[in-house]
This record gives structure tokens, C-alpha cells and sequence, in this order.
């Protein structure tokens, strides 16, 4: 990875431009492309993509970046220090592959690959190639989420006791990968954030398949944790309203952060205490003797300077790039989503049974 003199060797010290090119321009790529556009520090050479009509969008609306139907024109230029891949799913670890032994630094859409094999593979191939690999999980450069991160770990709800989390729409409807691939990736990686990037142990989940066959519209999964927090996270692209909310349920407080509400994130000073209760002998050493009380107090809706995620996150990977960083979601990151999205589809494969989540880990960043 060039950092300190070499990269300043090889881009000039003080004027610093990274060579891009994306693979991909459908459905999420032209925000990709919008934001990479607008950095200072990079310039999008190449845009890859098999449509005639998103070639032609791009080269009437970004007149700087070439386009080309072919992803090899793209590695085969000595030029192009990193590559973006915005394809569908199934062929992200393909075409992150490629771009890693062709000595590109790597931004890859959620998720990093379909299988743990296959994720793991990417890790050694970036670490022994020196460079960055980052995965789009967005919404840990989302405002709301660190301010939700910076209250778990001040300790502002007590102890944690359980979340859930909807993503819900009456959304695109895929037919590469089901409603788990393609939305859970996003809630997995903000538990994982939240829980100190610790593993769940046990995953459970039941999902049907309403619209294509063997292609799960609703998923609802359940993961647990060695400290007996539970998870529980609902997707579909079936539902009435769009519902972007995950709740925290702690024994000093609650949280509810609302994504597609003007009130990101809203603390509840809710609860339920144990107070103890003199016995006869006037004492309170008797563990059973209590009361239960409900609380009711507060309600805060901090204020959140908020900035468009994918700018900051696009920001960071420039920043890895040039320091030789390990990106917020690296490698390590990106591979335990994946672990814990395979282990729940092994649960919906198996109507349902608990999978244990492997615990071992490998040497990444």
C-alpha cells in the first residue's frame, strides 16, 4: 500500500488525486458516482457497465469519466489505483477478486461476498497484496447510529438488554438474492457496530417466499449473544409503509432511532426498577422482597449535525487509501456480516432450526 513518501512520490504532495473506476451504474452506482465525483482528491476515470443507457447517463452527466461495456478495460489500466464495485451481489466477490490481484484498492457494496469461504479468500488476498478493502455498509457513517454507538458505550441505557429492527417497503423486488441478502446486510452491520463487533453465537430465522419460488419475500431472524442480549430484525419488501427503525431496550433507558423520521434518534427515560422492600425484620437483605415500579420520565431528541453517510463514508476510504488505515468496515467487518448473514440463511434453509455462529477467527484487520 503507498502511503507516506511513496504515495506522495507517486500523486505529488499537496495535490493528491486518486484514480477511480466503478463497475456498475443501476440502482445504487449513480450515488456512488455522484459522491466520488464530487471529491477533491480522486477523479473517476472508468465507468463499467453493460447498459447502453447507463453508459450514455453517465457520459452525459459526468463528460470526465470514459465509459466501456467491458470490466477488463478498467484492471488493465495502470492508472487506476481503486476500484468501486457496485454489481449485484453475486458477483461481488468475483469481481473484488480480480481487481485485488490486479493491485487495486477495493470498495466493494454490501455484502462482501455470499459465503464465509469466499469472504475470508478476499481478506488474504488484500492483506497479502497491501491494500485497502472496504465494504459499502453505509450506515455506520450515518450520524444517528454513532450517536446511538456513543450512548451504549457511556452507558446511558444500563445494561442492554434486547434489540429489534424493521426494514420494511413495498420495495424493489430482487430475483439474484431474497429480502435477507439484500436488506438485512445494513442491520446486521449496525448490531455488530454496536456490540463491539462481537459475534452472536446462536442465529434462528423463518422467512416465506410469497412471490418467487424458493426466494424469501419476509425474513424474520432472531440472534443472541454470549451476554443473553437478543436481536431480533424483520425485513421485506412486501410491506404496506416504509419503516427504517431499530429499538434499544436498556435497564436505565430506551432508544429508538427512526431513519426516515426528521427525529433520528429520541432517548426514553422508560423502565421498569426493582425497588427493595423492608421484610419484617425491617431489613432489605432479603433479594426476593422487592418491588416493581415503571418509570416514565423524559423524552430527549438530541440534536444530530447529520452529512450524507455515503459522502463520509467515500471520504474514509479515500483517507485508508492515502494513510494505510484499516477502514471502520475493513476486512473483518465485512467478513463477520457475512458470517452471520450465511449462518441465518442456513436457519431459513432449515425451516427454522437455532445454527450455532462459528466463533473462530482469522487474521485480518
Amino acid at each position: 500500500m503507498l502511503k507516506g513518501d511513496e504515495f506522495n512520490e507517486k500523486y505529488g504532495e499537496g495535490n493528491v488525486k486518486i484514480t477511480v473506476a466503478q463497475l456498475g451504474c443501476g440502482y445504487w452506482g449513480p450515488n456512488l458516482l455522484r459522491n466520488f465525483s464530487a471529491q477533491s482528491d480522486c477523479w473517476v476515470k472508468w465507468l463499467a457497465d453493460l447498459s447502453p443507457e447507463r453508459r450514455s447517463y453517465v457520459e452525459a452527466n459526468y463528460p470526465k469519466t470514459k465509459t466501456t461495456p467491458n470490466w477488463e478495460d478498467v484492471l488493465a489500466d495502470p492508472e487506476v489505483d481503486a476500484v468501486v464495485v457496485a454489481t449485484p451481489a453475486s458477483t461481488h466477490y468475483k469481481l473484488a477478486k480480480v481487481a485485488l490481484e490486479a493491485g487495486k484498492h477495493v470498495l466493494v457494496e454490501k455484502p462482501l461476498a455470499m459465503c464465509t469461504p469466499e469472504a475470508d479468500e478476499l481478506v488474504a488476498l488484500a492483506k497479502a497484496a497491501g491494500r485497502t478493502l472496504m465494504v459499502g455498509h453505509t450506515f455506520l457513517y450515518n450520524a444517528a447510529v454513532r450517536h446511538l454507538k456513543q450512548l451504549l458505550d457511556k452507558g446511558e441505557l444500563g445494561e442492554l438488554y434486547y434489540i429489534y429492527s424493521q426494514r420494511l417497503n413495498l420495495g424493489q423486488v430482487r430475483s439474484d438474492v431474497n429480502a435477507w441478502w439484500n436488506l438485512a446486510p445494513h442491520d446486521v452491520s449496525i448490531l455488530l457496530y454496536l456490540m463491539n463487533d462481537e459475534l452472536p453465537v446462536s442465529v434462528s430465522a423463518y422467512g416465506m417466499d410469497y412471490i418467487q419460488a424458493d426466494i424469501e419475500d419476509v425474513v424474520f431472524a432472531t440472534l443472541t449473544w454470549a451476554n443473553r442480549v437478543t436481536a431480533h430484525i424483520q425485513v421485506s419488501w412486501l410491506d404496506p409503509g416504509k419503516v427504517r427503525k431499530m429499538t434499544l431496550v436498556g435497564s436505565r433507558k430506551m432508544l429508538v432511532y427512526d431513519d426516515v423520521s426528521d427525529d433520528k434518534v429520541t432517548i426514553l427515560d422508560k423502565g421498569i426498577d426493582r425497588i427493595p422492600k423492608a421484610g419484617e425484620s425491617m431489613d432489605y437483605d432479603n433479594f426476593n422482597n422487592y418491588q416493581l415500579f415503571h418509570r416514565a420520565g423524559d423524552i430527549l431528541l438530541p440534536k444530530i449535525n447529520f452529512q450524507e453517510p455515503l459522502k463520509t463514508e467515500i471520504a474514509h476510504f479515500l483517507e485508508c487509501i492515502g494513510t494505510g488505515n484499516t477502514p471502520l468496515t475493513g476486512p473483518k467487518h465485512g467478513r463477520d456480516v457475512v458470517k452471520v448473514l450465511e449462518a441465518v440463511q442456513n436457519s431459513l434453509d432449515d425451516k427454522g432450526q437455532m445454527v450455532a455462529v462459528p466463533q473462530e477467527e482469522i487474521n485480518c484487520p
